[in-house]
């Protein structure tokens, strides 16, 4: 009988379940409790099965076996939960080999190294004059005691060998030891000296808890900014996750990772009670760390930074999600129109407000991330905003470019994605989906696979150099080429609002009839026209526009080209082109243009916040069903009428004819 048999015979899965916190009540041959892997309290679907000892559960289907439910209820790799599960039924693992023995041991000391020097980092910083620098920079951070404790920040004082002394001649330990570890650096005329110095300290732990490196932020002028822990035996970045260790419990309830970029923003997200938001250290999410989220959620949210530093490291971890299991990488659009793996995960995109992060987000508004985080974008629609952002679809080449950046990626979805996906390429670009769709069934997808990694660009931008199409496309695009690119129907009508003045009162009047007739609606969205829009660039740019007092609001497309130039970057350029891309000074129907995007932005409005109640409704996450089924009716009654066209006035209604008879 070889070990992991004689292990399986000895572990009982239901002794085993019941003692890692899962209540199980015999029904028949079998057992059945709640499922700890997704949000699960009215129906019992998690089953366990003594006879085959394994598990089921009808909800999220999580299943397996002993080492299943180990490795997924604590975050552990098969071989953590071997050695878990042979210490728990007494069976001695294989001696192994002496090399193998030396390096265990060398773990051991590094793990008390580490441990040690930050317990020396957060004395310094909460209990000396040393850490007055660092403490400063806590509190301007905002960043609490409880915050401090939990992640163990500290301060590496601004000398040469204060931690080397300590750990050498105070704990014994040899250099070698400590330079193995990362803490120190073995300079060529023979001499130690600290590698952090003058730094507020980041432990890094891994998914035990365990400190097996740190990062060091400068708060001076020292370069680089952060610093990280070299590669060590211990310390591997591309493995690692910040935070992942305090997550991981809520990760596991709410079947959610939310992925961000920085320290802070994860202590920051910790702290205003947001305990699944995790980071990668100073890199973007590789196959290790793709394989570490699958293993604790079915749903992967990214909120990196927006600028294209930001989109590069996005679509890089966008990669190594889907390239983690050539087996499970595939995408695939849900009925929903989101767009998830094979292996169940789906993958969402937080847009972040342009020049933030979340740390700021948070700090300012924590329900403006709550918000941000539900209305996160399928992937889908992600790509499409990055590969077509700064395209301009009046030129054919332009329209190529993008199709060599999507066609690839319409390949790998099923029939149904194909169809729903060509569509929203067509309506940004320009051109028929028709068309589009039959670039996947010809054997021209090969003319589109440019410097692409799993079929996708990392370095993807707008100065992409393109590769020709087949001449049949190229006379399809020359015929495409007089479409003029128009706004979103928000960015439309803010540029409307900017062009004309007062046409905000319309606006808003005819607002206030639609909430006069629905009055929840009001509670809901508000009035305003300012209620209309949700992109944060477009918020600010009509805030700043109301700061101004109504006899200094510019009338003319001067006026507010001068007004646009004394905003600061990137409302400036943002706004000139609203400025400048919308209709005709005398176009007569502005009115009816404005009002047309107003019903089209509040339906839009009422139907997403209608799938976000009826999601919480099959979710059962709604602690006031009633209240929920209220304001369903509500939307419903008001879509119902928001969306019926309108009766025409020029020639009488047949209804009213009938009517009258």
């Amino acid at each position: 009988m070889s070990q992991l048999d004689e292990i399986r015979a000895k572990i009982d899965i239901v002794e085993l379940i019941g003692a890692l916190g899962v209540s199980l009540r015999k029904t028949g041959r079998s057992y059945v409790g709640y499922c700890p892997f997704h949000p699960n309290t009215r129906t019992p679907a998690f089953t366990v099965y003594p006879e085959s000892q394994s598990f089921y559960c009808f909800g999220c289907h999580a299943a397996g076996t002993a080492f299943d439910f180990v490795m997924r209820k604590q975050g552990l790799d098969f071989k953590s939960a071997l050695e878990q599960l042979a210490a728990r039924a007494g069976v001695k693992l294989v001696v192994r080999g002496e090399v193998a023995r030396e390096e265990d041991a060398q773990r051991v000391k590094l793990l008390e190294i580490n441990t040690l020097a930050a317990r020396v980092f957060q004395h310094v910083l909460i209990n000396t004059p040393r850490g007055e620098p660092a403490r400063a920079y806590i509190a301007k951070r905002e960043l609490n005691a409880a915050s401090v404790e939990s992640f163990q920040l500290g301060f590496s004082p601004d000398e040469w060998n204060f931690l080397f002394d300590y750990l050498t001649e105070k704990k014994g330990y040899a250099p070698e030891e400590v330079e193995a570890a990362g803490l120190v650096i073995h300079h060529e005329s023979g001499r130690y000296y600290d590698r952090f110095r003058g730094r507020l300290m980041f432990p890094i732990r891994n998914a035990k808890g365990q400190v097996v490196g740190f990062g060091g932020r400068a708060l001076g002028d020292a370069t680089p900014k952060y610093l990280n822990t070299p590669e060590t035996l211990l310390y591997k970045k591309g493995e690692l996750l910040y935070g992942l260790d305090l997550a991981r419990e809520t990760i596991r309830l709410e079947d959610r990772t939310v992925v961000v970029e920085g320290y802070l923003d994860v202590i920051t997200a910790h702290q205003h009670g947001f305990h699944n938001v995790v980071a990668p250290l100073g890199t973007a999410l590789t196959k290790a760390h793709s394989a570490l989220l699958k293993r604790l959620s079915h749903n992967v949210y990214m909120a990196l930074d927006a600028d294209p530093a930001g989109q590069r490291a996005t679509l890089k971890g966008l990669n190594a999600l889907r390239e983690s299991d050539d087996a499970e990488g595939r995408l695939v659009a849900t009925a929903q129109g989101s767009v998830r793996l094979e292996s169940e995960v789906a993958l969402r995109i937080i847009r972040m407000p342009t020049g933030r992060d979340p740390d700021e987000v948070i700090k300012a508004d924590p329900e403006h991330w709550r918000r941000l985080v539900a209305e996160a974008v399928p992937v889908m629609a992600f790509y499409l905003e990055t590969f077509t952002a700064g395209l301009d679809f009046t030129q054919p080449e332009a329209q190529r470019q993008a199709l060599e950046r999507l066609v690839p990626l319409l390949q790998e979805l099923d029939e149904a994605g194909k169809r729903a996906y060509a569509t929203q390429i067509a309506h940004v670009i320009g051109m028929r989906a028709d068309m589009i769709l039959s670039l996947l069934g010809q054997g021209q997808l090969q003319a589109f696979r440019t410097s692409i990694t799993k079929r996708i660009p990392v370095d993807a931008g707008p100065d992409q150099k393109a590769r020709p199409l087949p001449k049949a496309t190229s006379r399809e695009l020359e015929r495409q080429q007089g479409r003029r690119k128009v706004l979103s129907p928000e960015g439309y009508l803010l540029a409307l609002a900017l062009r004309y003045p007062k046409l905000d009162i319309a606006i808003e009047a005819w607002l206030e009839t639609g909430l006069a007739q629905h009055p929840r609606m009001r509670e809901l969205f508000g009035g305003g026209l300012e209620n209309l829009l949700d992109e944060p660039t477009y918020q600010e740019l009509w805030r700043q526009f109301l700061l101004l007092p109504l006899e200094w609001r510019p009338s003319t497309l001067a006026g507010l080209q001068d007004w646009a130039e004394g905003l600061a970057e990137p409302l400036r350029d943002e706004a000139l082109r609203l400025i400048t891309n919308p209709g005709r000074p005398e176009d007569v129907r502005y009115r009816q243009e404005a009002e047309h995007c107003a019903r089209s932005l509040r339906a839009s409005q009422a139907r997403q916040l209608q799938r976000r109640l009826l999601q919480r409704l099959v979710d059962e996450h709604d602690d006031d069903r009633g209240e929920t089924l209220a304001r369903l009716g509500a939307l419903t009654e008001f879509l119902a009428t928001n969306t019926t066209p309108r009766r025409c006035n020029t020639y009488l209604d047949l209804r009213d004819v009938l009517g009258h008879q």
